[in-house]
């Protein structure tokens, strides 16, 4: 068994070398790629990603949207894409799902049935150790053998966690990585080990985004503090780092992710937190480029 595994995970690490490569030649027309990541789940990060590429686009930029959720991809059901037939091109190239404002998007859920998980151990567990190699070459799989063509962003949502951002860094030369947090001690603190990760990967910071950082009130527009455990201020100034956003919480932003509709396409563009989305896109159009300048990292 010792013998076989070793064949295959030498059999892995060179399909992995040949899907870097692939990668490296598909991403060679996007100008900036964005990845958007935090330290746990449930801080709203995909929501964050979807609605951040929908801006850019609707900014007049040409965006692909990337789920690098292998596992919980969810990019597509808040876009209302789930079930789209597969595009390949004659050559056996996968061509990004259209998706709204314009947007590519290009998701692991597109090849599952359903609520199908990915199966990487087997059933008695016996590829358990060659689980991170074989994520790894899915990912890079997926990514390379995607038509990207030219972009002007690639956004990128990441799974929790910053795992795979080591990765994503070595195939995407122009990579920058944008953080979400909410306000409480749990989340940032996970979000800090993601932060450190990403100077660990030398990887830009483009800053830290707080979600449901305050409601406003439906009566007279009033905006306050919907809870508040802790600051994300003294993370975002200890990394050197801006809060580049502050999302007000919102219901319909969460029906619009249920619903498979677009929140910035409806009246959530014209809300108080669709601004703060036209704003944080108008940021990270500008920023990106200065990141990757700043002899920083």
């Amino acid at each position: 068994m010792g013998h076989l595994t070793s064949e295959s995970e030498a059999t892995l690490l060179e399909d992995l070398e040949q899907a870097r490569a692939r990668v490296r030649e598909a991403v060679a027309g996007v100008k900036r790629a964005v990845a958007v990541m935090s330290g746990k789940g449930g801080v709203g990060k995909s929501v964050v990603a979807v609605n951040l590429a929908v801006a850019l686009a609707q900014r007049g930029m040409r965006v692909a949207l990337f789920d690098a959720d292998l596992q919980g991809p969810s990019v597509p059901k808040m876009l209302g894409l789930r079930g789209q037939p597969l595009r390949i091109d004659t050559d056996g190239r996968l061509r990004p799902i259209p998706g709204p404002a314009g947007l590519g998007v290009q998701s692991m859920d597109f090849f599952l049935q359903g609520a199908e998980p990915l199966e990487w151990e087997g059933s008695a567990g016996e590829a358990a150790p060659l689980r991170s190699a074989m994520e790894s070459a899915a990912l890079a799989d997926l990514l390379g053998r995607t038509a990207w063509g030219e972009l002007d962003a690639l956004v990128i949502d990441l799974p929790p966690g910053a795992d795979r951002l080591p990765e994503l860094a070595g195939w995407l030369p122009r990579l920058a990585a944008l953080a979400v947090t909410i306000p409480s001690e749990v989340a940032l603190l996970a979000v800090e080990r993601s932060l450190r990760r990403a100077h660990a990967a030398r990887v830009p910071l483009l800053g830290l985004v707080e979600n449901c950082a305050s409601t406003v009130c439906d009566a007279c527009g009033a905006e306050g503090p919907l809870y508040r455990e802790a600051s994300a201020a003294p993370l975002a100034a200890a990394h050197g780092i801006e809060i580049v956003a502050r999302l007000p919480f919102d219901p319909a932003l969460a029906r619009a992710a249920d619903a498979g509709t677009v929140y910035l396409e409806g009246a959530g563009r014209a809300s108080p937190t669709g601004r703060a989305f036209a704003a944080l896109a108008q940021r990270i159009a500008t920023l990106h480029d200065g990141a990757l300048e700043a002899d920083t990292w």
